[in-house]
C-alpha cells in the first residue's frame, strides 16, 4: 500500500457542499487540507438543487454564475379530511426566498473554489479503515493511506467515515427520489405537496427551462419508487417524458444528543458534517444549509485547535449547539405536522405562522423567538 508521506492538517472525505464548507475555510486560513472523494465532477447527485437565503448568505462566496432561478413565492399544498380539493398556502416575499441550481453544476463551482482556494483534491476508490495513532488520524483506501491532524467526514448518508467512526443509535435515514422534465409555457411555483406523500411531500421546483420533481419520505423508502414518481409527474404536469429518475438517502440525526455519537477514542479527532453528520433538516428534507454551518463549524473547531484556542472538541460542540436546538424543534415539528398534515394547514390559516414559516424557511429559526410568539398567541 502507497503512504502519502504527507502530514496533513485535515483530511476532508467527501468533496459536495459540506466537504468543501470546511475544507475552503481551512485552506483560507493557510491550513494544508486533503480533500478526497470518489467521483469525478461533475458528477450526477439527487438533489432539487434549491438554496435558501440562509444557504445563499452562509456561504463564502457569490454563487450567481450557477443560479438557474431566483424564486420569491412559495406554494404549500395539503388535503383536508375530507378529501376535499387541496388547501393552499401561498407565502410571497419581496426578497428572495430561495435560489435554483442545479446540484451537479453548484458542486462543481463549488469545488473549483475549494481547489482554488488551496486545497489538494485527490479521488480515492473508498475508504476502508480510519484508525488514531497518537495525534493523528490515518485513513486507509484499497491502495492508499493517508494521515492528518484532524478527519472531517463528509461523505453524506451512506458514507463510510459515519460507518467507521460513529456510535449509537442517534442516526436516521430519509429518502428523495427526483426527475428533471421539461417546463410548461405558463408560469410554475415552487411547490410543495403534501398531500401525495405520507409523512413526506412531492416537490416541483422551477428552474427556468426544466423542472425538477421528486418525493420524499421522512420514514422510508419503501413507498417511493420509479413508477410512483413518474406516475405523479404524468398527473400533475401531464409528461411522461422524464429523465435522470435519481435517488439519495438523507442524514438525520444531528439534534440527538451529541456526546457520544463518534467513537471515544476518535472523538477529538474526527467530525462528522452534513448528511453524513445527519444535519438535515427532517421537516423540510434540506440539507444545503445544514451541511454549510456543519462543514464551516468543524473548520472553526480545527482552527481553534492548531492555534491553541480550545480543544477542537469543544468548539465544534459550541458552534452547533444552536442549530442543533433548530433540528430538535424542526424534528418535533415534522412528527406533529406529517401526523396531521391538515392541522398544520389549519395553523398556516394564522398570520403569524405564515409569517413564522416564511422567516423560518428563508433565514433560519430562532427558536426562543418563535416560543415567544406562541405564548402571546395563546395569552
Amino acid at each position: 500500500m502507497h503512504d502519502d508521506g504527507q502530514l496533513w492538517d485535515a483530511m476532508v472525505v467527501g468533496a459536495g457542499p459540506a466537504g468543501c464548507a470546511a475544507a475552503y475555510d481551512l485552506a483560507t486560513a493557510g491550513q494544508s487540507v486533503l480533500l478526497l472523494d470518489k467521483k469525478d465532477f461533475p458528477r450526477a447527485k439527487a438533489c432539487a438543487g434549491g438554496l435558501t437565503s440562509k444557504a445563499v448568505q452562509a456561504l463564502r462566496y457569490s454563487i450567481e454564475p450557477v443560479v438557474r432561478k431566483v424564486v420569491g413565492r412559495v406554494r404549500l399544498e395539503g388535503e383536508s379530511p375530507s378529501s376535499s380539493p387541496a388547501d393552499t398556502v401561498v407565502l410571497k416575499s419581496r426578497e428572495p426566498i430561495c435560489v435554483m441550481t442545479m446540484r451537479a453544476e453548484l458542486d462543481d463551482y463549488c469545488l473549483r473554489k475549494t481547489i482554488a482556494a488551496g486545497a489538494c483534491l485527490r479521488r480515492i476508490a473508498g475508504v476502508q479503515q480510519i484508525v488514531r495513532r497518537g495525534d493523528q488520524v490515518h485513513l486507509l483506501t484499497p491502495s492508499e493511506s493517508y494521515r492528518a491532524r484532524f478527519l472531517v467526514g463528509a461523505d453524506g448518508a451512506s458514507g463510510q467515515v459515519r460507518r467507521l467512526c460513529a456510535t449509537g443509535s442517534w442516526f436516521s435515514q430519509a429518502f428523495a427520489l427526483e426527475v428533471q422534465t421539461a417546463a410548461p409555457r405558463e408560469e410554475v411555483d415552487l411547490t410543495f405537496d403534501f398531500a401525495s406523500v405520507g409523512n413526506g411531500y412531492a416537490w416541483i421546483f422551477p428552474k427556468g427551462d426544466h423542472l425538477n420533481v421528486g418525493v420524499y419520505s421522512l420514514s422510508s423508502a419503501a413507498n417511493l419508487t420509479r413508477s410512483r414518481l413518474l406516475s405523479y409527474v404524468r398527473n400533475r404536469v401531464g409528461t411522461d417524458i422524464v429523465e435522470g429518475v435519481t435517488g439519495q438517502y438523507l442524514g438525520i440525526g444531528a439534534g440527538e444528543n451529541p456526546a457520544a455519537y463518534v467513537q471515544r477514542d476518535l472523538r477529538d479527532r474526527v467530525f462528522l458534517v452534513g448528511d453524513a453528520g445527519g444535519f438535515v433538516d427532517p421537516l423540510t428534507g434540506e440539507g444545503i444549509y445544514g451541511a454549510l454551518v456543519s462543514g464551516q463549524a468543524a473548520a472553526k473547531a480545527i482552527l481553534a485547535e492548531l492555534r491553541g484556542e480550545s480543544t477542537a472538541a469543544e468548539a465544534f460542540a459550541g458552534h452547533l449547539t444552536g442549530y442543533r436546538q433548530t433540528l430538535r424543534f424542526s424534528s418535533r415539528a415534522a412528527a406533529a405536522f406529517y401526523a396531521d398534515p391538515s392541522r398544520g394547514f389549519r395553523a398556516m390559516r394564522l398570520p403569524f405562522v405564515r409569517r413564522s414559516l416564511l422567516r423560518t424557511y428563508t433565514h433560519g429559526l430562532n427558536v426562543n423567538s418563535l416560543a415567544m410568539r406562541i405564548a402571546r398567541a395563546h395569552c
